[in-house]
Protein backbone atom coordinates (compact mmCIF):
# COMPACT_ATOMS: atom_id res chain seq x y z
CA UNK A 1 0.00 0.00 0.00
CA UNK A 2 2.86 2.36 0.90
CA UNK A 3 4.60 1.40 -2.35
CA UNK A 4 1.49 2.26 -4.37
CA UNK A 5 1.18 5.58 -2.58
CA UNK A 6 4.75 6.42 -3.52
CA UNK A 7 4.04 5.54 -7.14
CA UNK A 8 0.98 7.76 -7.12
CA UNK A 9 3.00 10.61 -5.58
CA UNK A 10 5.68 10.29 -8.27
CA UNK A 11 2.99 10.20 -10.97
CA UNK A 12 1.34 13.27 -9.48
CA UNK A 13 4.61 15.23 -9.53
CA UNK A 14 5.32 14.14 -13.11
CA UNK A 15 1.84 15.11 -14.23
CA UNK A 16 2.16 18.51 -12.59
CA UNK A 17 5.48 19.09 -14.31
CA UNK A 18 3.98 18.18 -17.67
CA UNK A 19 1.10 20.55 -17.17
CA UNK A 20 3.30 23.41 -16.07
CA UNK A 21 6.18 22.99 -18.49
CA UNK A 22 4.78 21.37 -21.61
CA UNK A 23 1.08 22.13 -21.90
CA UNK A 24 0.94 25.67 -20.52
CA UNK A 25 2.75 28.51 -22.27
CA UNK A 26 5.08 30.68 -20.21
CA UNK A 27 2.77 33.71 -20.14
CA UNK A 28 -0.13 31.66 -18.81
CA UNK A 29 2.17 29.92 -16.34
CA UNK A 30 3.44 33.31 -15.13
CA UNK A 31 -0.08 34.73 -14.82
CA UNK A 32 -1.01 31.69 -12.76
CA UNK A 33 1.93 32.45 -10.47
CA UNK A 34 0.72 36.03 -10.05
CA UNK A 35 -2.79 34.78 -9.29
CA UNK A 36 -1.41 32.39 -6.66
CA UNK A 37 0.56 35.23 -5.10
CA UNK A 38 -2.44 37.56 -5.01
CA UNK A 39 -4.46 34.81 -3.33
CA UNK A 40 -1.81 34.43 -0.64
CA UNK A 41 -0.46 31.11 -1.92
CA UNK A 42 3.10 32.39 -1.71
CA UNK A 43 4.91 29.05 -1.64
CA UNK A 44 3.14 27.86 -4.79
CA UNK A 45 3.74 31.16 -6.57
CA UNK A 46 7.43 31.02 -5.62
CA UNK A 47 7.73 27.59 -7.26
CA UNK A 48 6.14 28.92 -10.44
CA UNK A 49 8.45 31.94 -10.57
CA UNK A 50 11.51 29.83 -9.81
CA UNK A 51 10.75 27.40 -12.66
CA UNK A 52 10.20 30.30 -15.06
CA UNK A 53 13.38 32.04 -13.92
CA UNK A 54 15.33 28.96 -14.99
CA UNK A 55 13.99 29.62 -18.49
CA UNK A 56 15.09 33.25 -18.34
CA UNK A 57 11.69 34.85 -17.70
CA UNK A 58 12.50 38.47 -16.79
CA UNK A 59 9.44 39.12 -14.62
CA UNK A 60 9.95 35.90 -12.69
CA UNK A 61 13.58 36.82 -11.99
CA UNK A 62 12.44 40.20 -10.69
CA UNK A 63 9.86 38.57 -8.43
CA UNK A 64 12.42 36.14 -7.02
CA UNK A 65 14.78 38.97 -6.14
CA UNK A 66 12.01 40.49 -4.00
CA UNK A 67 10.70 37.24 -2.52
CA UNK A 68 14.15 36.15 -1.37
CA UNK A 69 14.77 39.62 0.09
CA UNK A 70 11.50 39.71 2.03
CA UNK A 71 11.26 35.98 2.79
CA UNK A 72 7.92 35.55 1.03
CA UNK A 73 7.13 32.01 -0.18
CA UNK A 74 10.61 30.95 0.87
CA UNK A 75 13.05 31.68 3.67
CA UNK A 76 14.73 35.07 3.64
CA UNK A 77 18.07 34.83 1.86
CA UNK A 78 20.09 37.96 1.06
CA UNK A 79 22.68 35.95 -0.89
CA UNK A 80 20.08 34.66 -3.34
CA UNK A 81 18.30 38.00 -3.40
CA UNK A 82 21.52 39.68 -4.55
CA UNK A 83 22.07 37.01 -7.21
CA UNK A 84 18.60 37.52 -8.69
CA UNK A 85 18.79 41.30 -8.30
CA UNK A 86 21.96 41.25 -10.38
CA UNK A 87 20.36 38.98 -13.00
CA UNK A 88 17.34 41.27 -13.03
CA UNK A 89 19.58 44.33 -13.43
CA UNK A 90 21.29 42.72 -16.41
CA UNK A 91 17.84 42.59 -18.01
CA UNK A 92 17.75 46.38 -17.75
CA UNK A 93 15.20 46.50 -14.92
CA UNK A 94 15.69 49.94 -13.32
CA UNK A 95 13.92 48.89 -10.11
CA UNK A 96 16.52 46.18 -9.61
CA UNK A 97 19.41 48.48 -10.52
CA UNK A 98 18.20 50.97 -7.91
CA UNK A 99 17.75 48.17 -5.38
CA UNK A 100 21.28 46.77 -5.65
CA UNK A 101 22.76 48.97 -2.94
CA UNK A 102 19.95 48.10 -0.53
CA UNK A 103 20.64 44.37 -0.94
CA UNK A 104 24.43 44.75 -0.83
CA UNK A 105 24.16 46.68 2.44
CA UNK A 106 22.81 43.50 4.04
CA UNK A 107 26.05 41.65 3.24
CA UNK A 108 29.77 41.95 3.85
CA UNK A 109 32.09 42.99 1.03
CA UNK A 110 33.55 39.48 1.01
CA UNK A 111 30.08 37.95 0.63
CA UNK A 112 29.24 40.29 -2.25
CA UNK A 113 32.43 39.33 -4.11
CA UNK A 114 31.83 35.62 -3.51
CA UNK A 115 28.23 35.79 -4.77
CA UNK A 116 29.31 37.79 -7.80
CA UNK A 117 31.37 34.86 -9.08
CA UNK A 118 28.22 32.88 -9.82
CA UNK A 119 26.94 35.45 -12.34
CA UNK A 120 29.61 35.16 -15.09
CA UNK A 121 29.73 31.38 -14.55
CA UNK A 122 26.00 31.10 -15.25
CA UNK A 123 26.09 33.45 -18.24
CA UNK A 124 29.12 31.80 -19.83
CA UNK A 125 27.52 28.37 -19.47
CA UNK A 126 24.30 29.68 -21.04
CA UNK A 127 26.24 30.97 -24.03
CA UNK A 128 28.62 28.07 -24.62
CA UNK A 129 26.28 25.19 -23.86
CA UNK A 130 22.75 26.54 -24.36
CA UNK A 131 23.39 28.77 -27.38
CA UNK A 132 22.03 31.83 -25.56
CA UNK A 133 23.72 34.67 -27.44
CA UNK A 134 22.18 37.35 -25.20
CA UNK A 135 24.21 35.88 -22.33
CA UNK A 136 27.40 36.89 -24.14
CA UNK A 137 26.08 40.46 -24.31
CA UNK A 138 25.16 40.36 -20.62
CA UNK A 139 28.70 39.25 -19.77
CA UNK A 140 30.05 42.37 -21.46
CA UNK A 141 27.50 44.47 -19.60
CA UNK A 142 28.34 42.71 -16.32
CA UNK A 143 32.07 43.39 -16.46
CA UNK A 144 31.50 46.99 -17.58
CA UNK A 145 28.80 48.04 -15.09
CA UNK A 146 27.92 45.58 -12.34
CA UNK A 147 30.84 43.36 -11.31
CA UNK A 148 32.38 44.35 -7.96
CA UNK A 149 35.64 44.20 -9.90
CA UNK A 150 35.02 46.20 -13.10
CA UNK A 151 37.09 44.73 -15.94
CA UNK A 152 37.02 46.59 -19.26
CA UNK A 153 39.13 43.96 -21.00
CA UNK A 154 36.64 41.20 -20.18
CA UNK A 155 33.81 43.55 -21.09
CA UNK A 156 35.38 44.20 -24.51
CA UNK A 157 35.98 40.47 -24.94
CA UNK A 158 32.35 39.51 -24.37
CA UNK A 159 30.87 42.42 -26.25
CA UNK A 160 33.04 41.29 -29.18
CA UNK A 161 31.74 37.73 -28.90
CA UNK A 162 28.13 38.93 -28.72
CA UNK A 163 28.51 41.10 -31.84
CA UNK A 164 29.95 38.11 -33.70
CA UNK A 165 26.97 36.03 -32.54
CA UNK A 166 24.52 38.60 -33.90
CA UNK A 167 23.85 41.02 -31.04
CA UNK A 168 24.68 44.10 -33.09
CA UNK A 169 23.50 46.56 -30.44
CA UNK A 170 26.70 45.63 -28.59
CA UNK A 171 28.88 47.10 -31.34
CA UNK A 172 28.90 50.66 -29.97
CA UNK A 173 29.42 49.37 -26.43
CA UNK A 174 32.35 47.23 -27.58
CA UNK A 175 33.98 50.18 -29.33
CA UNK A 176 33.36 52.49 -26.37
CA UNK A 177 34.99 50.08 -23.94
CA UNK A 178 37.80 49.46 -26.43
CA UNK A 179 38.81 53.12 -26.12
CA UNK A 180 39.67 52.43 -22.47
CA UNK A 181 42.04 49.54 -23.23
CA UNK A 182 45.69 49.58 -24.25
CA UNK A 183 45.90 49.17 -28.03
CA UNK A 184 48.51 46.43 -27.62
CA UNK A 185 45.95 44.36 -25.69
CA UNK A 186 43.14 44.71 -28.23
CA UNK A 187 44.54 42.17 -30.69
CA UNK A 188 44.97 39.56 -27.92
CA UNK A 189 41.36 40.07 -26.87
CA UNK A 190 40.14 39.78 -30.46
CA UNK A 191 41.96 36.46 -30.87
CA UNK A 192 40.48 35.22 -27.58
CA UNK A 193 37.01 36.36 -28.63
CA UNK A 194 37.33 34.31 -31.83
CA UNK A 195 38.34 31.24 -29.83
CA UNK A 196 35.32 31.62 -27.54
CA UNK A 197 32.94 32.29 -30.42
CA UNK A 198 34.00 29.22 -32.38
CA UNK A 199 33.58 27.01 -29.31
CA UNK A 200 29.96 28.04 -29.08
CA UNK A 201 27.19 25.56 -29.88
CA UNK A 202 26.98 27.03 -33.41
CA UNK A 203 30.11 25.02 -34.20
CA UNK A 204 29.34 22.00 -32.05
CA UNK A 205 31.98 22.97 -29.47
CA UNK A 206 34.69 22.01 -31.96
CA UNK A 207 36.13 25.41 -32.54
CA UNK A 208 39.59 24.91 -31.03
CA UNK A 209 41.27 24.84 -34.43
CA UNK A 210 38.91 27.17 -36.27
CA UNK A 211 39.93 30.63 -37.39
CA UNK A 212 36.74 32.25 -38.60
Amino acid sequence: MIFLSKLFFIFLISSTQLLSEDLIDDDSFYNNGVKLYDEGNFKESFIVFFNLSEKGNKDAIYNLSNMYFEGIGTTQNFHKSLKYTWLCSLNGNKKCINKLKKVKDKLTEEEVIQISKSIPEKLENDFLNNDNIISAFKLGYWFEKFSPEIDFEKSYLWYSVSVSAGVYKAMKLRDRVGELIDKKKINELQIEANEIFTKNKYFGNKGENNDI
